[in-house]
C-alpha cells in the first residue's frame, strides 16, 4: 500500500516478527519513521534489523520488556528524546499460551492479562503528551478473531482480546478531544510463529478450508489495513473493530 508516511513517526510493539515486523517493514518502505520494540529475543531483533537494514536510519530500536510497567515508562522517555513527538502507535505485542481453564494457573492468567491487556493501557496513557504534539495522532490495538469468538483452552486469551476492543471503544470515545483516533484490527489465523504455534498441520491446513476464502491470513492482510487506519484517508473511522479473517465469522 503506497501512503507517504514522510515525517510521521510510529511505535509498532512487538515488531520483531510475524504481525508486527510486517507493518515496521511497510511504514518503513513508506518513509516513516519506526520504532521497533522487542522484549527479550536478542537473535529476532538482530535479525530485524538487518533484515531492515536498507532503513536503519529511521529505526530507533529499544528493548522493553511490555509487562514491566517502568520500562515501558523508560521506553516513552527515549521516543521523546529522539522524535518529540508521536504519530501512531500500533500494539502488536502479544502473549498467548494454550491451556485449559482446569490448567490455567492464575500467575499465567496474570501474565497474558499484563501483556495482552495492562501494556497496551499504558502505552496509550503515555502515547497521550506525545500525540498531541501530532497532526494526525493514532492508535491501532491488534487483537483477534478470538475477542469476539471463544476457543476453548484459550481462556485467557480470548478475554484479553475481548477486553483490548472494549479498550479500544474507551479511548477512541476519551480522546477524541485530542483528535486521536483508536480502533482494533482483528486477525484471524495467520501465518506466523504465534499463530502456528498452537496447531498441527492438519489442524492448519482444516481451518484454511473451513474458510470461505480457502486460505489462512497473511501478515500483508494485516499490515495493508493497519497502514490504511494510520493514515488520513481513515480520518473518520473511530472506535471500531475490524476484523480481517476472509469471512470465517460467517460461519
Amino acid at each position: 500500500m503506497n501512503i507517504d508516511f514522510k515525517n510521521k513517526v510510529v511505535l509498532v510493539t512487538g515488531s520483531t516478527s510475524g504481525i508486527g515486523r510486517q507493518i515496521a517493514r511497510q511504514l518503513l518502505e513508506n518513509n516513516a519513521s519506526v520504532v521497533i520494540n522487542y522484549g527479550h529475543n536478542e537473535k529476532l531483533a538482530k535479525e530485524t534489523m538487518n533484515e531492515l537494514s536498507n532503513f536503519k536510519e529511521n529505526i530507533l530500536l529499544i528493548k522493553c520488556n511490555l509487562s514491566n510497567a517502568k520500562e515501558v515508562d523508560n521506553m516513552f522517555k527515549d521516543i521523546e528524546n529522539k522524535f518529540g513527538k508521536l504519530d501512531g502507535l500500533v500494539n502488536c505485542a502479544a502473549y498467548d499460551k494454550v491451556l485449559s481453564i482446569e490448567d490455567l494457573t492464575i500467575e499465567e492468567y496474570r501474565h497474558e492479562l499484563d501483556v495482552n491487556v495492562v501494556a497496551r493501557w499504558q502505552c496509550i496513557k503515555n502515547a497521550i503528551p506525545l500525540m498531541k504534539k501530532s497532526k494526525m495522532p493514532r492508535v491501532i490495538n491488534i487483537a483477534s478473531r478470538l475477542g469476539t469468538r471463544p476457543m476453548e483452552d484459550s481462556v485467557a486469551y480470548c478475554t484479553c482480546e475481548a477486553a483490548t476492543i472494549m479498550l479500544t471503544k474507551c479511548c477512541a470515545l476519551e480522546l477524541s478531544k485530542y483528535n486521536i483516533k483508536v480502533n482494533t484490527v482483528s486477525p484471524s489465523l495467520t501465518l506466523t510463529p504465534l499463530g502456528m504455534q498452537s496447531y498441527t498441520e492438519e489442524e492448519i491446513t482444516a481451518t484454511a478450508e473451513k474458510n470461505p476464502s480457502k486460505r489462512l491470513g497473511t501478515t500483508e492482510d494485516t499490515a495493508n489495513l493497519v497502514l490504511f487506519l494510520l493514515s488520513d484517508k481513515a480520518d473518520y473511522i473511530n472506535g471500531e473493530n475490524i476484523n480481517v479473517n476472509g469471512g470465517i465469522l460467517l460461519k
